[in-house]
């Protein structure tokens, strides 16, 4: 009989489970979505028990597809620094702040101004809205009393393993983005914690990825159908965890995810070089080695509200965004004129800026909702490829680019990022984190190996992608003056 493997990504959207066998083939997978809660302008948050609930119903609709009797163990992923707050009896003590919420600029400029050496040093990260530090303090001045009944701050795939287990634990790569962690140490940062008042014991222990944090209870057998005593893993980030599922292994390979947000990642041996805090470094999966991230806060984002906004009269399926493909594959190279600035959110690298907003430019009365899908998706390139600036010569070693994410399943969009960024590509066949925390329970439990036979079997390229030269010279011309609006819209909002 097959041992079987099953992974949950507590993503930003929604809830994936994917469950694979001993040979590394995925056997079963389901997801649902679900929509973050939007306050005050800025303010994003998310129930946690609501990424429960979506779990559970993910896995019993898994259940009729397959006996989850036959789970060995169980790995967790999930969008990383949301901050989720449990008190002293096990129970939410409020909504979790996501990590795309807002409300904490006046935090950040401040830690900016008065303790920038430190975190530089210690945490080797840039510091920005995103980041659970300054939306820690937010709560401690907001809220003292939500912050008294706090006796541990987690993340969200931590709660969905704290619900499977009833043990508060987290993992290396998510303590890494939380800015009071010690990059080169791998630690608690003692030093932060206490700079900025926060109890060490708030925190919690951090485990490797692969590591047994505890086994499924009664009450979580009852609810999943899963049963009790199956082991269960630390898991990591998102990002790391994906990463991992798709064999990055060195700084020759580049990852390009078209997701929620847009990311660019790859693998580095050393901290030596990231004193200039111009990308985001995670504790990666395999020992000693770290994952460089580089961020556009509205990737899959801006297509979802492009969805929302154009195609209001559309079901929210897979059905619209095909419809949303066919529309921009009608449009011309480049949009006839126009031009989007994704900047939904504030945005990431290389501009580190939450106050940027995004738009449209070059709007006549010749466009068509087409147009608009289509500079959606040229918008999001172009955003990745400024993204990519950061990474500087290292980007002209890479040799291997791999795609991933719900994005690459437009070939519309990702021949459009191909076009822009001017590279050749593999898809990978599995695109989500899901995968790869199946993979570390199957580590961590004995099943697939030690960390590097396990990404051997179950990497798996799709298709490739090949870039139009011709396209590209286009869009280098379109790029330049994608940056020269950029600038004079900041010189207007000024």
């Amino acid at each position: 009989m097959d041992k079987y493997l099953l992974g949950i990504d507590v993503g930003t959207s929604g809830c994936k489970c994917c469950v694979i066998n001993e040979k590394g083939k995925v056997a079963a997978s389901k997801s649902n979505e679900y929509t973050p809660l939007i306050g005050k302008q800025g303010w994003i948050e998310q129930d946690p028990e609501t990424w429960y609930k979506i779990a559970i119903l993910t896995l019993n609709q898994l259940r009729v597809d397959l006996d989850l009797k036959d789970i060995a163990a169980i790995g967790v992923t999930g969008q990383m620094r949301g901050v989720t707050l449990i008190d002293r009896s096990g129970n939410v003590v409020r909504n979790s702040i996501l990590w795309n919420d807002l409300r904490n600029v006046q935090e950040v400029d401040e830690i900016r101004r008065e303790h920038a050496d430190i975190i530089q040093r210690v945490t080797r990260n840039p510091l920005n809205t995103m980041c659970t530090l300054p939306k820690v303090l937010w709560i401690m001045r907001n809220e003292p009393d939500n912050w008294e009944r706090t006796c541990k701050v987690i993340f969200p795939k931590d709660y969905i393993n704290f619900k499977l287990t009833g043990n508060l634990q987290t993992d290396l790569s998510d303590a890494s983005g939380t800015s009071f962690y010690d990059l080169k140490m791998q630690k608690w940062s003692d030093e932060i914690l206490k700079t900025f008042s926060i109890s060490r014991d708030r925190m919690p222990d951090i485990y490797q990825s692969t590591s047994i944090i505890g086994e499924i209870t009664a009450q979580a057998s009852r609810k999943a159908g899963i049963p009790v005593g199956v082991p269960v893993v630390a898991g990591g980030s998102d990002a790391t965890v994906e990463s991992f599922s798709i064999g990055l292994i060195n700084s020759s390979q580049c990852k390009i995810r078209l997701g929620t947000s847009g990311a660019l990642s790859t693998i580095v041996d050393s901290t030596y070089d990231l004193s200039n805090n111009l990308s985001y470094c995670w504790s990666y999966i395999l020992k000693d080695r770290w994952m460089l991230d580089v961020n556009t806060r509205s990737c899959a984002q801006a297509v979802r509200w492009l969805r929302d906004v154009f195609y209001a009269d559309k079901p929210k399926t897979g059905k619209t965004y095909d419809e949303i493909d066919e529309d921009a594959q009608t449009a011309p190279l480049g949009s006839q004129g126009l031009l989007f600035h994704p900047y939904l959110l504030g945005e990431d690298a290389p501009y580190w800026d939450s106050r940027l907003k995004g738009d449209f430019s070059g709007i006549s009365a010749n466009h068509a909702r087409s147009h608009f899908a289509r500079a959606v998706y040229e918008g999001t390139a172009f955003a990745l490829r400024d993204a990519m600036s950061t990474f500087g010569a290292m980007a002209d070693g890479f040799k291997d680019h791999v795609f991933t994410g719900g994005g690459v399943r437009s070939k519309c969009w990702l021949s459009i990022v191909a076009d822009v960024l001017g590279i050749d590509g593999a898809v990978s066949a599995n695109t989500d984190a899901a995968l790869g925390a199946a993979m570390l329970a199957g580590v961590g439990a004995g099943v697939l190996g030690n960390l590097e036979e396990a990404m051997r079997l179950c990497e798996n390229r799709d298709f490739h992608i090949k870039y139009n030269k011709e396209n590209h010279e286009i869009y280098n011309e379109l790029f330049y003056k994608y940056k020269r609006l950029k600038e004079a819209c900041d010189e207007y909002r000024q």
